[in-house]
């Protein structure tokens, strides 16, 4: 397996549990989970969470849609 497959694979991962987490909060299933929409909500709430968010999109960006 390439180094490519190997972090191709590990994104693949973490999306697959932002879904699952997100599906989780939205049954509400547990207290502590949120719905992905109210945490970036309150996370944009904040200069320095825009800027954190600002980053992993950026990041994220140029590692999937620059090649």
């Amino acid at each position: 397996m390439t180094t490519r497959a190997v972090i191709t694979a590990g994104f693949a991962a973490i999306i697959l549990t932002m879904v699952v987490v997100d599906a989780a909060g939205r049954r509400g299933v547990g207290r502590a989970r949120a719905p992905l929409g109210d945490a970036l909500t309150a996370a944009l709430r904040t200069t320095a969470g825009r800027a954190v968010v600002l980053a992993v999109w950026l990041w994220l960006g140029w590692h999937f849609l620059a090649r």
